[in-house]
């Protein structure tokens, strides 16, 4: 089974976040799914690229992992029974099937980061609308603080506003003028004095707010994709993103395969060690982006503590424990090694060189290991798989 280089599974992604030293830039990449500690990992891969803020946290991404990637003291076949086909695992009929629709979604997808902002006048606003007003409230024919603005961006049918002065809006054409009749809450912590009066608000309505996606033509794919993507033109981009979706599903497939069929005994303390690690590598990483530590930034999110953070995320780090473990054991029984040449060409491939060393004095030699390790067993599994 023919692979892709650049495509990094959602699957591996969950367990591992097996592309975070690739900044992997298929277009099924952008879509995929993480857990928590996929998501910690690309966290992780973002600040190996950044500088470190000051007063960042530590961070031992290798800690629990033995040189060559796996988990230190954990033999993985002791506790993994892999399926005996999974060297040759059987596609389901219409696994690797890609509609046009699904490429198209994801073609969507990349022009909405691209898409400008445009004022139309010409129809009804309509609820969700972004739309430009000017206002001005008034309590018994006398003006207030805080009652008047011009040019107020808002959304038509959002609770942005007191009562349901929004949703009034709905149905109303730019360049109209109107009455909105109101009534404060009560209680109005903003201006206790407004607390239950009734208001009746002048509204002009300026404009809608669209925003509108460039054509995806040849000429927009070499000027804002090429550099990113080696797309070289909008049917190249069409046909990568098919074989990313296609792979993508294919992985998904087969992973989905093993964690069904592997049979796991135990999953070792030292596996969830390093999950819950992951975990908290994450926290600090995001934290120092805000500049603060991570007990601030648990405080902020609610979290009492970082015990409490891990068993909030318990259940993700066992299942991603899990599937670390598989990863292993297959790496064991296919005797697959993250030796120096198997990293200078994930790097290659994934990265346009062999030198790795900025990576390996960051994350540690091990974690770089095990990342390769992760590609590797993923790639095997892919190579593999036959149809059925």
């Amino acid at each position: 089974m023919k692979k892709t280089t650049k495509f990094i599974s959602a699957a591996l992604a969950a367990a591992l976040c097996a592309g975070l030293l690739a900044g992997c830039n298929s277009a099924s990449s952008s879509s995929g799914s993480t857990s928590a500690s996929g998501s910690a990992s690309a966290s992780a891969s973002a600040s190996a690229s950044s500088s470190t803020s000051a007063g960042a946290e530590s961070i031992d991404y290798s800690k629990g992992l033995a040189e060559n990637g796996h988990i230190d003291g954990v033999t993985a076949l002791d506790y993994v029974t892999l399926p005996a086909d999974y060297a040759a695992i059987p596609l389901a009929a219409g696994t690797a099937d890609v509609s046009d629709e699904d490429v198209q979604a994801q073609i969507d997808m990349i022009l909405a980061q691209f898409a400008e902002p445009t004022q139309v006048t010409d129809r009804a606003i309509e609820d969700g609308d972004q739309v430009n007003i000017d206002y001005s409230g008034s309590i018994d024919g006398e003006k207030f603080d805080g009652g008047t603005a011009s040019s107020y961006m808002a959304t038509a049918g959002s609770a942005e506003f007191i009562d349901d002065f929004l949703t009034q809006i709905i149905g109303h054409t730019p360049g109209e003028t109107f009455d909105v009749e109101v009534t404060f809450p009560d209680p109005y912590k903003s201006n206790p004095d407004l607390a239950g009066k009734d208001a009746l608000f002048e509204v002009t309505i300026n404009y809608i707010e669209e925003s509108v996606p460039p054509e995806f033509t040849d000429d927009f794919v070499k000027e804002n994709l090429t550099a990113s993507y080696g797309w070289e033109s909008a049917e190249h981009a069409r046909e990568s993103i098919r074989e990313d979706l296609r792979q993508g599903q294919i992985s998904q497939f087969v992973w989905n395969y093993m964690m069904e069929n592997s049979t796991v005994s135990e999953v070792p303390q030292a596996v969830l060690d390093f999950q819950s690690g992951a975990m908290l590598n994450q926290l600090k990483s995001q934290a120092s982006m805000y500049g603060i530590d991570s007990a601030t930034f648990l405080q902020a999110m609610g979290v009492a503590s970082e015990e409490a953070f891990l068993e909030q995320y318990a259940e993700d780090i066992k299942s991603s424990a899990t599937q670390l473990l598989i990863i292993q054991a297959i790496a064991e029984d296919a005797k697959l090694k993250a030796d120096d040449a198997a990293l200078a060409k994930y790097f290659s491939d994934n990265m346009g060189t062999e030198d790795y060393s900025t990576y390996e004095e960051h994350f540690g030699r091990p974690y770089v290991s095990m990342v390769v390790l992760s590609e590797l067993a993923n790639n095997y599994l892919m190579d593999n798989a036959v149809n059925a």
